[in-house]
């Protein structure tokens, strides 16, 4: 038997050979999964946020050309012509909508559903539970309670009527499959907090919550914008309790989902961490607005106890004017020898906008009234930190409003 010499240069040309094939083979691979990847994310919803006036709406486009539309916006003067133009702008048309979902009954999100009925003969799906405000057009807002300042300053942008309209798709207690309209996804009931017909809405990994709660904002210019991305409770619900639980649902149906943003009507999107950050903070939110609460109170009342065993040693106040109190110049100036009797001095609007595990940052709007003045309100930012155990006042700078 004769053996065969191969020579060096054979050998690297069976090598060149062998390493053409493992790269043709891994280019192709490739290549396959790059397609598999952009054919999986052209399925993917997409969500077009439409913000105008001072509602919001959300377009959502699956696969095909078929879109749902998630609230109709506010019955105001021109916002039906703007709305359209919105939809027109980003290359779609209205008529394409195959559905239009209204989260409640209030104005701000039901306000042009008999206007795409009729014009569109777009259908509009509702909560039943929120019938009756549906076929009277009004928001009802009377039956709400107040959970937060803002809740007695905005009835008049609030409290809208609008053209009653007997939904088409009708829910109840259990979830609409979305996927003959186009998009896979779902309509979840909850039990009602914020009105008694509260819906959210499952799009792939997108979870639409209505007024559950609001994303942060700021006041600017006699009105409100958007301030960051994080969770805070809405202006009023006819329901708090139940609207607090329902904060809980909403968490575990997005986790479930491996849902990464939620959507409020007003003020969104924010991230589920920021719900989940919410949620464990709440808690301390309420301790440290009762506290604020009571401290207050002893300052009407003339009582320094609370002010000894809350405000720490190194604590410092800075007014709206710049000047400066220590914690012993604070009880003598505010409660021991005040140049003014107050007369009355509340808080409101507590939102934890920073916290640690040894720091927290909690801003609320307070009014102060003075013997024979108005009464004035300040914007409140105050600084706790954990000392053996507690949480201590340290710093408290007020701003005007």
């Amino acid at each position: 038997m004769k053996s065969k010499m191969i020579f060096p240069q054979q050998i690297r040309i069976s090598n060149k050979g062998i390493l053409s094939a493992l790269l043709a083979v891994f280019l192709f691979g490739s290549s396959f999964i790059s397609e598999a990847q952009v054919n999986k994310d052209a399925l993917k919803p997409k969500v077009f946020h439409i913000q105008n006036y001072f509602s919001e709406v959300y377009l959502v486009k699956g696969a095909s050309e078929k879109l749902i539309l998630i609230e109709t916006g506010v019955p105001v003067a021109g916002y039906q012509d703007s709305l359209i133009a919105s939809i027109k702008k980003l290359g779609f048309k209205p008529e394409n909508i195959t559905l239009a979902i209204v989260t409640h009954g209030h104005g701000d999100h039901t306000g042009n559903a008999r206007f795409l009925q009729q014009t569109f003969h777009i259908p509009i799906a509702g909560s039943k539970a929120d019938v009756g405000k549906f076929a009277s057009g009004k928001t009802e807002l009377a039956k709400c309670e107040d959970v937060s300042i803002w809740g007695n300053r905005l009835p008049a942008y609030s409290d809208l009527s609008y053209q009653p309209f007997t939904p088409d798709v009708l829910v109840d207690q259990i979830p609409i499959d979305l996927s003959p309209y186009g998009v896979n996804g779902k309509i979840i009931p909850i039990p009602g907090g914020h009105t008694p017909g509260d819906l959210l809405v499952l799009i792939g990994e997108n979870l639409f919550v209505g007024d559950a709660f609001v994303g942060t904002f700021k006041a600017q210019g006699g009105g409100l914008i958007p301030d960051g991305h994080h969770v805070r409770e809405h202006f009023y619900h006819e329901n708090k309790q139940r609207a607090d639980q329902n904060l809980k649902t909403i968490e575990k149906i997005a986790l479930d989902n491996h849902v990464a943003v939620l959507y409020p009507t007003h003020n969104g999107p924010v991230s589920t961490y920021e719900l989940t950050k919410y949620i464990k903070e709440e808690p301390l939110l309420k301790l440290l607005s009762n506290q604020t609460t009571a401290i207050l109170n002893d300052v009407v009342e003339g009582k320094s106890d609370l002010q000894n065993t809350v405000l720490a040693d190194n604590f410092i106040m800075q007014k709206a004017d710049g000047k400066e109190f220590t914690k012993s110049e604070f009880i003598e100036a505010y409660i021991k020898h005040p140049e003014s009797k107050i007369e009355s001095l509340s808080a409101e609007d507590f939102r934890i906008v920073c916290s640690t595990e040894y720091v927290i940052i909690l801003t609320y709007i307070e009014s102060i009234k003075f013997a024979g003045m108005d009464a004035k309100n300040v914007g409140v930012k105050e600084t706790y930190s954990k000392i053996k155990g507690s949480w201590m006042l340290v710093y408290k700078v007020s701003v005007n409003q």
